[in-house]
């Protein structure tokens, strides 16, 4: 068997620490868009580089369903609209600096929902502190529908059957950490979660919230302890399993990672998100060929808007020494991913390989 090159084997193990996390809180779920009710995705900007993308939830803190309209309205350029998917997530992407306004219209049994987002035109790296006018950025929103009050006093158990047997105080710390989490404040939400738990130990939403925000501080054994129980206490959950996988590949479990992402995949086999991750654990198993098909099947099922399968397909073309794919691969991911903070080193190595050519 042909030897890795030496470099590769430093680009293949690089992002599990600073990027597999990351990639799931600002890009995961809302990249995990599946083909149900709309595509949950407008292509047609104004301009720009940046993102506005989002989930909607219903009062219980399920995911909405159904036919939900979007739209993204700015003073200088109009507005934009887009369905909502299958598991109410949405993208608007391309969109220039300005001030948006958020409109979810989710039906007459809940109020329209606004949100406010200010794109600024001097966007920093959030580490150096240095400006990076060309870099990307995503604005991730939760989107909390709210009944109508007529709605409310009549059919209040339609609106909470999914937190039915919960009872009211983990419910309140439940829907209060889903209010911390999408004000920013993790380590507030850890804790209503945790308490949640604590006073309901078969909670399966706040089980899986928790993991969740583990992961976003980087604690990846607790996220795997948390999700490991939402996923006993309900298998056949889509969003438990997936966020488990990525849990237990962040935390280097590599063959148990494989187990939950398979699955996940087979559940949901229009959703990119399972195939990428399954595509990088099989990279970090060795496994080439399964590794090429899944990350492939994650560009095209996320219509080519994922940056870091394209980063892991460079890797991979460049270890089997096909170095003009691995040059093309390595070029959409900057495209994709402009202002990334490896971006000179991928630059670097491109220029490396373009003398093996």
């Amino acid at each position: 068997m042909t030897r890795p090159p030496r470099l590769f084997l430093r680009f293949q193990t690089q992002l599990i620490s600073n990027r597999i996390c990351l990639s799931l809180i600002v890009g995961l779920l809302s990249a995990s868009v599946t083909l149900g009710q709309g595509s949950g995705r407008s292509t047609v900007g104004t301009g720009g580089i940046h993102i506005v993308q989002g989930y909607i939830f219903f009062p219980s803190g399920r995911r909405a369903e159904g036919s939900i309209q979007v739209k993204l309205q700015s003073y200088a350029s109009g507005e934009l609209s887009v369905m909502a998917d299958s598991s109410g997530a949405f993208m608007f992407t391309s969109l220039a600096p300005g001030t948006y306004t958020v409109v979810v219209e989710a039906g007459p049994g809940y109020e329209i929902a606004r949100e406010t987002v200010m794109i600024d035109s001097d966007v920093s790296n959030g580490r150096l502190g240095t400006p990076m006018l060309n870099a990307s950025r995503r604005y991730s929103l939760m989107i909390h529908l709210e009944p109508k009050k007529a709605q409310a006093r009549t059919k209040p158990a339609v609106l909470d059957a999914s937190l039915a047997t919960v009872p009211e105080k983990p419910r309140k710390l439940y829907l209060e950490g889903l209010d911390l989490s999408r004000s920013g404040d993790v380590n507030k939400a850890v804790e209503s979660f945790k308490t949640a738990v604590l006073l309901f130990p078969d909670f399966t939403l706040a089980l899986n919230e928790l993991g969740v925000q583990y992961l976003k501080l980087g604690m990846a054994a607790k996220a795997v302890e948390a999700l490991s129980k939402a996923v006993k206490l309900d298998p056949d959950s889509f969003g438990p399993k997936l966020n488990l996988g990525i849990a237990l590949l962040e935390a280097k479990q590599f063959s148990e990672a494989q187990v939950h992402l398979s699955s996940a995949s087979k559940q949901n086999p229009s959703a990119p998100i399972p195939h990428m991750y399954l595509g990088i654990t099989s990279v970090h198993l060795g496994n080439d060929v399964e590794a090429e098909k899944e990350l492939l099947s994650a560009v095209s099922l996320s219509g080519d808007r994922l940056g870091l399968a394209h980063y892991y397909l460079g890797g991979l073309y460049w270890k089997l020494r096909n170095y003009s794919r691995a040059v093309e691969e390595l070029e959409k991911y900057l495209q994709q991913t402009p202002g990334a903070a490896d971006e000179q080193r991928v630059r670097n190595t491109i220029k490396e390989l373009r003398k093996k050519l």
